[in-house]
């Protein structure tokens, strides 16, 4: 029997009223051979290689709002891989073994290792493909230091920024013929016929569209926008600024539960540090390099080498929920090209000054502790010896000083539908839904339950791998049926 699963009419013209109480004067009928339901950097790179892979496919592809910033856009995007051509060209010897060790590592074997596995595998390829199909510029970028990796294994734009990357996937699929892009449209449910996913439902403007298709890629992303969902699963930072997407509700991972699927690792996110509540704020090597965290008092209070995603609730943990960076003009020299450090210069989240005095007056610590605590730091340096047991670097910290007042927030979550190593959507009982994927953040991650099993660049991982894993296997059972 046919249901709009998810929704029903009834329920589903609840949201549409809700959404502004319009009135639905058509219904548009539309067949795809794969609907893909969200336009981050998972589900571009799932209608993209579809569409490459089997011209004669038809695509359809909903995207809510392609003016809020996905999180593709928002991330520095240092996009890991092992064994690519970059890392070749420049000498390095990785392997996707080493890779998924790294990140079993990170996560203390929380993720699915098939899985883990699989995503892994194909990176090398995702990422030629975004050069080689997408025309996306991409290099190596061995210069920072990323906890957890045990070789130098990020790609990036040489912006380090992932607009570009965006902007040229969305380019991309606009130039193609089979596929047919729906965008202000809000997916409001799937399509269910016994079980199986055929398709889904969707509101655009005053029209109520019906999309069935034969395959569903549900790429809608997590949860980080969604207070409740945030109180559930992870209370601790319920009340964190949300750096992320803000069209980050849930929704597609509600749908495929409500559709019989599995959910797993939903209380696994990546934690950040911020400036401004609008996702201005530091790169993470700023600590990593031989910056230093402090907090009101003037003091040090942690192992800045720790995971920076774990540190996000350390911070909030702070008195007034707040902490400081300080480091110095050969860190910064380091990250001064980093798309984020850029914004938040422009922003005036970055404070510089010459006297340290200066920097405490700035942000109301008392200069005393300030310099007490950097002297401190510095001996400790000096004496290869640190009281909280990092990893000293070289090179004492000294002016001209660099700062900026910080707190935790949540970048996106990390847990969401159960899936096998073909990115299908399972049950419970370990066995796929007909017919439904799910990528990205909408997917359950490879950084398990907690957030220092998040390693550097999982998010862009999952994204492009995924959807890398959904276009390819759809492309092929789309020439096998015909």
């Amino acid at each position: 029997m046919l249901q709009t699963g998810i929704l029903t009419l009834s329920q589903m013209c609840r949201v549409i009223k809700h959404l502004g109480r319009i009135k639905l004067t058509v219904v548009d009928k539309i067949e795809a051979d794969l609907l893909v339901i969200g336009g981050g950097g998972a589900g571009l790179m799932a209608a993209g290689i579809a569409a490459s892979r089997n011209v004669d496919m038809n695509i359809v592809l909903i995207e809510q709002n392609r003016s809020e910033p996905c999180n593709t856009e928002i991330a520095s995007n240092f996009i890991p891989a092992a064994g690519t051509r970059f890392q070749k060209a420049s000498g390095v010897k990785d392997s996707v073994k080493n890779f998924v060790d790294d990140i079993a590592a990170k996560n203390n074997g929380k993720s699915d290792m098939g899985v883990t596995s699989a995503i892994c595998s194909c990176a090398p390829e995702a990422l030629h493909q975004l050069v080689d199909l997408f025309n996306v510029e991409i290099e190596y970028a061995p210069e920072l230091t990323w906890i957890g990796h045990t070789s130098r294994r990020l790609h990036a734009h040489p912006t380090r920024s992932g607009v570009p990357i965006v902007a040229q996937l969305w380019n991309h699929l606009e130039c193609q013929a089979n596929i047919q892009i729906l965008d202000n449209t809000h997916a409001t449910g799937l399509i269910l016929d016994n079980n199986r996913v055929v398709g889904a439902t969707a509101v655009q403007k005053n029209r109520r569209v019906e999309i069935t298709s034969s395959h569903v890629a549900l790429t809608t992303g997590g949860f980080s926008a969604n207070r409740k969902m945030l109180d559930k699963f992870i209370p601790e930072m319920s009340r964190a600024p949300n750096i992320g997407s803000k069209l980050d509700n849930g929704d597609g991972i509600q749908w495929g539960i409500s559709a019989g699927a599995a959910s797993s690792l939903m209380s696994g996110y990546q934690g950040r540090d911020c400036i401004f509540p609008d996702g201005t704020r530091v790169t993470p090597p700023v600590l990593s390099e031989g910056g230093i965290a402090i907090n009101s008092d003037g003091r040090r209070f942690v192992n800045e080498q720790e995971d920076y995603s774990a540190l996000a609730r350390v911070y909030r943990a702070q008195s007034g929920s707040v902490a400081f960076f300080l480091w110095d003009d050969r860190i910064q020299k380091m990250v001064e090209n980093v798309s984020v450090m850029q914004q938040a210069m422009k922003r005036g989240g970055i404070f510089t000054s010459d006297s340290i005095e200066v920097i405490a007056n700035n942000f109301k610590l008392s200069p005393m502790r300030l310099e007490a605590t950097v002297d401190q730091y510095n001996n400790g340096i000096k004496n290869g010896k640190d009281e909280f047991g990092r990893q000293l670097p070289i090179l004492p910290l000294q002016s001209p000083w660099y700062s900026a007042q910080i707190t935790g927030a949540i970048a996106h979550t990390q847990g969401g539908l159960t899936v096998d190593p073909h990115c299908r959507v399972i049950r419970p009982d370990g066995l796929p839904i007909p017919g439904l994927y799910a990528g990205g953040n909408t997917m359950a991650g490879l950084s398990g339950n907690k957030p220092e099993g998040y390693l550097s660049g999982n998010g862009l991982l999952v994204a492009y791998s995924s959807g890398f894993i959904i276009g390819n296997r759809v492309a092929e059972l789309c020439h096998i049926k015909c």
